[in-house]
């Protein structure tokens, strides 16, 4: 669950014609399955489509499984979370399986008046649309205001009964699927023994409890009758986390700032960095080039542009930032400190 901290300080860190090469498809969680037809996540695989003349592919997700050749032996490494939020998609080298940059839309030039989510605009006063706010349950009641310049959305903030109790051995909260709060409490041995049961990472759970996958941890599941632990991404009773980046922090998307993540950055940022006129670019690791790369190719930070590799300066030791997959840099809370 994604809750929105107070935070204001730039670096306060708080509690994503048709051609017969074919290449590997990108799930929902940003990874590539191989183009040998022996999919990594067990899912099909997808027709690409060429969108220039210098061999690059664009993903384009289509319904008829398709087997490939030039199998990738490994995994591309999960996205940041911000990438499919934001409506970016990989682009990809031929022969290669993992994206060399995304292709986002424009985010800084946005009218400051209106808000943006989903690939919607929203006027001041305007409601976010029912179906995301269903997937957004922890932040109800939802509209538009432009009291600030840029415009952010407002929302109810809900404190959840489970949330403060304490809770008993014997005890377990249950929860519809995209519901906030728990719905029920079910207490006692003989009535749990009645609820179907769970299994998942050697953990047992009841009817009705959520449960967090150790492998996926932008996914979260519930224990109903017939749950298969045996697949995560294609199972009907899971579905990844919303973390609603442009509801939350969309005054900050378009004044360009970056996700700060912790750890393991495959789900929601922590925090964000945001511009500054100290702010400097890191050469590490990178020798003297004769050739200069092309725009899309870098990433840009307020006044900076950044090469593939290239850092940012950082007031906060912990904090590691770096453009790694362009157009859009990203921080990395480290977990060590």
């Amino acid at each position: 669950m994604y809750r929105r901290p107070e935070q204001r300080s730039n670096e306060e860190v708080l509690p994503v014609a048709k051609v017969q090469h074919l290449q590997p498809k990108l799930d929902e969680n940003g990874r590539y399955t191989p183009c040998n037809g022996k999919s990594i996540a067990g899912d099909e695989f997808y027709v690409v489509e060429a969108v220039d003349t210098n061999h690059e592919y664009d993903i384009d997700l289509a319904t008829e499984a398709v087997p490939g050749e030039g199998a990738c032996e490994e995994p591309c490494p999960a996205p940041p979370k911000h990438y499919a939020e934001l409506g970016c998609k990989p682009i990809l080298d031929e022969g290669q399986c993992c994206p060399k940059r995304y292709e986002c839309p424009e985010l800084t030039d946005r009218d400051g008046n209106k808000c943006y989510f989903n690939g919607k605009i929203y006027s001041a006063g305007g409601k976010l649309a029912p179906a995301d706010q269903e997937q957004n349950s922890c932040s109800p009641a939802c509209f538009c205001t432009n009291n600030t310049t840029p415009a952010t959305f407002q929302c109810a903030s809900i404190d959840c009964f489970e949330f403060m109790d304490a809770g008993s051995e014997d005890c377990i909260h249950q929860y519809s699927l995209h519901g906030c709060c728990a719905e029920n409490t079910v207490c006692g041995k003989e009535k749990l023994e009645k609820l179907a049961q769970c299994y998942l990472d050697d953990k047992l759970y009841y009817e009705g409890q959520r449960m967090y996958p150790a492998d996926e941890p932008c996914r979260t599941c519930q224990c109903k009758p017939g749950f298969d632990n045996s697949t995560i991404v294609d199972n009907p009773h899971c579905y990844e986390i919303q973390c609603g980046l442009e509801l939350h922090a969309g005054d900050r998307i378009a004044m360009g700032c970056i996700p700060i993540y912790f750890g393991n950055h495959r789900c929601c940022p922590i925090s964000w960095k945001c511009p500054s006129d100290s702010d400097e670019v890191i050469v590490e690791g990178r020798t003297e080039q004769t050739e200069v790369p092309a725009p899309n190719m870098q990433c840009k930070f307020g006044k900076l542009t950044l090469n593939k590799g290239d850092g940012i300066t950082s007031d906060n030791k912990c904090v590691d930032c770096k453009c790694t997959v362009p157009p859009l840099a990203h921080c990395i809370q480290r977990a060590d400190c």
